[in-house]
């Protein structure tokens, strides 16, 4: 078992090495990078195919899964007929009660191909057959679903090759909030398709990097002004200078009017982005949290656990964040035989690039009770 002065030594190392950084998950660069030849587990799973799917609510997608104890994470993967890559999101809840959400399906949408992917603690997968319900217009089909309102379904989606567009094919972008790329790292949908030269489709080649297909790079995407380079962030600098070149203007001899003062202009928000992320290694799993000033957990959630006990992370990401009080809660539990009191964590948050708490790491008991680590404010 490691000592205190050893896992606080390899807590440092990492943090120092991601301080910067906004990291997605280990998991979901393995899960997307495993997508073509997933290993055979001894799962089973037991899902109800949805007889079809609706424009008008985001698709749920439940499963069961067993042995409990031998589960570890699960997926829905999906496209649009006739497309030819998966997408995937992560499933939530317990192993017996999993579930999914899906972005709504457009009306031009004949077909959803989806199936079921869990993931063992070994890190071997099984996966359902494919199903493909077909699309009908409105609420006619009375398969489950989400209500989604005007803001969209806040959904985190994975990519599962390099150069894929950033948005599915066939589904409304306003449910999706944030993109796993295939290298690992995740961004804000509106940064995914900067980076993919602003299409939805991924028929046109980024600005910023080389996209392989005309889809989101790995190579260079910005978040919230943070830089995410092949899984590295770096912190970026706002310019405010504009060129050193001043426009040449022709003097003439029209006499030139009075001018007329521009109207006042509204100064508007800037949207803030808020980044938590953690980073710990060996046995146990660390859980982290924003809450705002009312408790309440905010964000999106992107997980990690004990499919390994290498260097990972967990990553919390608020978009939008509005004014007011914030604090990072992190916890720790036990992964089984080998899990030691503490986990060492080294904590990064950053908002809009400028980080918003010291960078540091502690001991998080396991077991206990969330500990602070850090509060910040927004303005």
């Amino acid at each position: 078992m490691r000592g205190p002065t050893t896992r606080r030594a390899v807590a440092a190392a990492t943090l120092w090495g991601f301080a910067l950084a906004v990291l997605s998950p280990a998991w979901a660069a393995a899960a997307a990078q495993s997508s073509a030849a997933p290993g055979q587990s001894d799962l089973t799973i037991n899902h109800d195919a949805l007889p079809c799917m609706v424009t008008d609510f985001a698709p749920l997608i439940d499963a069961r899964v067993a042995p409990v104890p031998e589960f570890e994470r699960g997926y829905v993967y999906f496209k649009a007929a006739g497309t030819e890559d998966f997408y995937y999101t992560s499933m939530k809840g317990p192993a017996d009660n999993l579930e999914g959400v899906l972005p709504r399906p457009l009306p031009q949408t004949k077909a959803v191909d989806y199936k079921v992917r869990a993931r063992d603690v070994k890190e071997q997968a099984k996966e359902t057959r494919e199903y493909s319900p077909p699309v009908v217009p409105g609420n006619a089909c009375k398969a489950k679903g989400m209500a989604v309102g005007s803001g969209g379904a806040g959904l985190t989606v994975g990519l599962t090759r390099e150069g894929q567009a950033p948005v599915p094919p066939g589904f409304d972008k306003r449910d999706i909030a944030f993109i796993i790329l295939f290298g690992g790292a995740t961004v804000t949908l509106a940064q995914a398709m900067a980076g993919s030269g602003g299409s939805a489709a991924g028929s046109a080649t980024g600005t910023s990097a080389q996209t392989g297909k005309g889809g989101a790079s790995k190579g260079l995407l910005i978040a919230g002004g943070v830089a995410v380079a092949a899984g590295v962030g770096l912190a970026i600098a706002n310019n405010s200078g504009g060129s050193s070149k001043a426009a040449t203007t022709t003097a003439t001899a029209t006499p030139t009017p009075t001018a007329t003062p521009p109207p006042t202009s509204t100064p508007t928000a800037v949207p803030q982005f808020v980044a938590a992320v953690a980073n710990w290694s060996g046995p146990g799993d660390v859980d982290v949290q924003i809450l705002n000033a009312g408790s309440q957990s905010v964000g999106t959630n992107l997980p990690s656990g004990c499919e390994s006990t290498l260097s990972r992370s967990e990553t919390v990401l608020l978009q939008g964040a509005p004014a007011g009080a914030y604090r990072v809660m992190l916890s720790a539990k036990t992964c089984g035989a080998g899990t030691p009191p503490s986990i060492a964590v080294a904590i990064s948050v950053q908002s809009n690039g400028a980080p918003k708490c010291p960078n540091s790491f502690l001991d998080v008991p396991v077991g206990g009770g969330p500990v602070q680590a850090c509060s910040f404010s927004l303005p």
